[in-house]
């Protein structure tokens, strides 16, 4: 799961997809009419703000269905939530339009943050419905309990951040470093249910940051993807292996389809405060021997459709209300042929030496004392966010 991109910003060139890119035009907060660009050879956006995508600024930017509010807080000049990349930019999903599997209907869980959409991924619903600093526990049934119920193994790979430790130190056994994913997909050792995270973005560290979370390379992130589809295809298991991608939420920027909405529970409603819509939708790419070659699918998928497709698969108990009503991932693939043998080679030009520190290059450790010193109160925030996180976690025995 990688984060804050919207599907139109970041695919919405794919070929036989409903995605729109050029030509598309936003009102800014002074009324004016800006059209949608394309960012590179910007690939960070440094200097620019990190776009607002929390509760409400999901409801102002689907504007009651218009979906044209992407530049509803952004200062006048500041058009980074209306810029796109192309199929030139991303060249591993350029192979993957190609060769596999683009999900043109995928949203995610809530039309919120990053804490709620990866506790939808986990959890297949959620106890909160804003991110922030302050972190607390969750005590929601997740995959991993799931699996553990019906016998199925599962494990979590992570980078710098294991999200896990949301639940104190009850999944630390099965969370381990991302180095380990490649051992064992080389040893044919991987789990039947495995989650993988990137190298979430923390400021001072965007030459390794990977993650797509503005400032990000995107560049990294496709280097990042390359190197997980690349240990899988080389694994013994990869014949029996689907490999998906998709992102926690849409990050604020633009893309022209209104989320449908779906059941929550009646907690999630009355207590938690979720409405039900789902999130703007995001890039979903499908990977793997059963899994349709250069096709687009326009199924209605959401992270519960991921679950569900392991509940079908393994026998697993269902996940929150939505289970009975949402689609099964499934429903992409192919079971009428014979599993593809091939895995193509997909070429992505090394990580760019040159990747800027948008920080003003600030040291490592004064971000860490004061992350907000040189960085835009959006910014800021999502930095004191992972660093919470990170303290959590240690706190709990996990290590990288």
């Amino acid at each position: 799961m990688m984060e804050n991109r919207s599907f139109d910003h970041m695919l919405g060139w794919v070929p036989g997809a409903d995605g729109i890119q050029n030509g598309a035009t936003y009102r800014d907060v002074n009324g004016d009419a800006i059209p949608a660009y394309r960012l590179s050879p910007d690939y960070q956006g440094c200097g620019l703000d990190d776009p607002p995508h929390g509760y409400e600024d999901g409801r102002a930017c689907v504007n009651g269905g218009a979906m044209d509010g992407f530049l509803h807080a952004a200062a006048v000049g500041d058009i980074f939530p209306v810029g796109y990349y192309t199929a030139e930019d991303l060249p591993f999903y350029a192979a993957c339009a190609e060769h596999f599997t683009i999900c043109d209907r995928y949203h995610t869980g809530i039309l919120s943050s990053t804490q709620p959409n990866r506790m939808y991924m986990h959890c297949g619903q959620t106890d909160r419905i804003t991110t922030g600093s302050t972190i607390r526990f969750s005590e929601l049934p997740t995959v991993w309990d799931a699996a553990d119920a019906a016998g199925v193994s599962s494990r979590y790979y992570f980078s710098n951040l294991p999200y896990t430790a949301l639940w104190g130190a009850k999944h630390l056994r099965r969370s381990r470093n991302i180095s380990a994913f490649e051992q064992d997909a080389a040893a044919g050792t991987l789990a039947s249910i495995s989650y993988v995270d990137p190298f979430f973005y923390q400021g001072g560290r965007d030459d390794v940051c990977n993650d797509d979370h503005p400032f990000a390379d995107v560049r990294n992130g496709q280097r990042f993807l390359k190197r997980i589809y690349d240990a899988l295809r080389a694994s013994p298991q990869w014949d029996r292996t689907l490999l998906v991608i998709n992102y926690d939420e849409w990050g604020g920027f633009f893309d022209h389809v209104v989320p449908p909405f779906m059941p929550v529970s009646d907690e999630e409603r009355d207590v938690v405060g979720n409405d039900g819509q789902l999130g703007i939708r995001v890039p979903c790419v499908l990977i793997g021997p059963r899994v349709k070659r250069g096709h687009v699918e326009s199924t209605l998928f959401e992270p519960n459709s991921i679950l569900k497709f392991m509940e079908w698969r393994w026998g697993l108990a269902p996940l929150g209300v939505r289970s009975a009503v949402t689609n099964n991932l499934a429903l992409a693939l192919d079971f009428d042929s014979a599993p593809r043998v091939d895995a193509p080679e997909i070429e992505v030009p090394p990580n760019d030496p040159e990747t800027r520190i948008c920080e003003d290059e600030v040291a490592p450790a004064m971000m860490a004392a004061k992350p907000e010193s040189a960085m835009s109160d959006s910014m800021a925030a999502h930095a004191r966010e992972v660093l919470a996180l990170q303290a959590l976690a240690r706190s709990h025995g996990f290590t990288w």
